[in-house]
């Protein structure tokens, strides 16, 4: 695509997600259902704006945005508050993501028989997306013991769904053409690809924490700002160049830069770089959802059928289900037992590397099918969920944008506009 026309594309997109942001807002719904709402509108579904070739030019964007997300998700992971609730996080997250995994399977193949697409959709199916987890956290400055167990569960649960992922669609390909079930593509590759992008983001995480100590520390407070948005996005893009070279995971890497990094500084500089990311990825937020809504296909509702239902009642029973009963394990308060599992439905990113892979591994038909059930889930969860998601927040008094709040930040916008 030429370069203008590509600019014209993105003009059109952060202007349509940004009004359609505005106007769920004034319906009291998250923004980030405007965005996805707006997509809808540009993309193929409807006026075509955005055909399936120009969305095609937005995939670096979109995974430079998933990585900013990733590494934001890692700088929350504080050690020493994560500590405290370690033992029951990985409670939480292992125990849901194996209820969800068990129950789609179980209903699925129960009534349809299939077992390749009863195990590969139950993979699918334990994955969150945390890009709409971590924007309605910051745009509700949440905080509390609900906000504090769904932002590690998130990040622990993309191992998870990784790991889950390769085992079952290994045995699920192996089932379909009767071939020998293959223990390196089944166990040791998706463990494999866990490891190195651990490994990898915690190192550019360490160089980044000494960068920080032994240089940005020296520097002026005015140019302390610069200089951490520069090195973090630095890190980021290098993060998301080696997962899409090596095949490692673009949510974990740059994950793990974000969590290594935080637990290697001082409050004082963590909080000028998360102000500097934060103020810098807000237009990139916007076009990132509304493309992840032009890419979904109304269409696909009307294929996908009784299976697709099938998989978003049980996929959110798994959720909802599981985070209670793993809670109920890890003996945690009762707000994080009931509340946990309505914060884990969104879906959207990690998902859409799935099946990426479903159409590499799978005969053409059965990645065809696949990929319409999980779409019309997608397109559920990416609307559905972040309403959920705000909704649980507020309900249990984690929400900080009060009329206070907002009174505040108009207040500060008067005295810088008069500055």
């Amino acid at each position: 695509m030429d370069i203008y026309i590509f600019l014209f594309y993105l003009s059109i997109t952060l202007l349509a997600g940004f009004v359609f942001g505005k106007l769920a807002e004034l319906a009291r719904v998250p923004e980030i259902t405007g965005y996805i709402i707006a997509g809808v509108f540009l993309g193929p579904s409807i006026f075509n704006v955005l055909s399936f070739e120009a969305l095609g030019s937005f995939d670096i964007i979109t995974n430079f945005v998933l990585g900013i997300i990733a590494y934001q998700i890692g700088t929350e992971l504080w050690m020493p508050k994560v500590r405290k609730s370690g033992k029951s996080i990985v409670t939480i997250t292992s125990v849901q993501a194996i209820a969800t995994a068990l129950i789609v399977f179980g209903v699925i193949y129960l009534i349809d028989g299939r077992l390749w697409l009863a195990l590969t959709l139950s993979a699918i199916a334990t994955a969150t997306a945390p890009a709409p987890i971590m924007v309605i956290v910051k745009k509700l400055r949440a905080k509390g013991p609900v906000t504090n167990t769904v932002i590690p569960v998130v990040g622990i649960d993309d191992m998870f769904g990784v790991i889950i992922f390769g085992l079952f669609t290994a045995i699920a390909v192996a089932t379909i053409g009767n071939e020998a079930l293959s223990i390196h593509n089944a166990v040791i590759e998706p463990v494999i690809e866990v490891l190195l992008s651990v490994g990898v983001g915690s190192a550019f995480g360490l160089l980044l924490g000494f960068v920080s100590r032994f240089f940005i520390h020296r520097l002026p407070k005015t140019e302390k700002y610069i200089a951490y948005l520069v090195f973090s996005l630095s890190s980021v893009l290098l993060a998301v160049f080696i997962a899409h070279t090596y095949h490692l995971s673009m949510i974990l890497t740059p994950m793990m830069i974000g969590m290594v990094f935080t637990n290697f500084i001082k409050k004082e500089p963590f909080e000028i770089q998360g102000a500097a990311l934060s103020n810098f990825s807000g237009p990139l937020i916007i076009i990132f959802f509304t493309l992840a809504g032009a890419q979904l296909s109304l269409s696909v509702l009307k294929s996908a059928g009784f299976i697709a239902v099938l998989y978003i009642v049980f996929r959110t029973i798994g959720k909802i289900g599981g985070a209670y009963l793993g809670a109920v394990m890890a003996k945690s308060p009762k707000v994080v037992r009931n509340a946990t599992g309505f914060c884990l439905l969104p879906q959207g990113g990690v998902e859409i590397g799935m099946l990426v892979a479903v159409s590499s591994i799978f005969p053409s038909g059965e990645a065809i099918f696949i990929k319409t059930i999980v779409l019309a889930g997608i397109l559920f969860f990416e609307i559905v969920g972040p309403i959920i998601f705000k909704f649980t927040l507020e309900k249990v008094g984690e929400s900080r944008l009060t009329e206070h709040h907002q009174e505040a930040v108009i207040t500060d916008v008067k005295q810088l506009q008069e500055a």
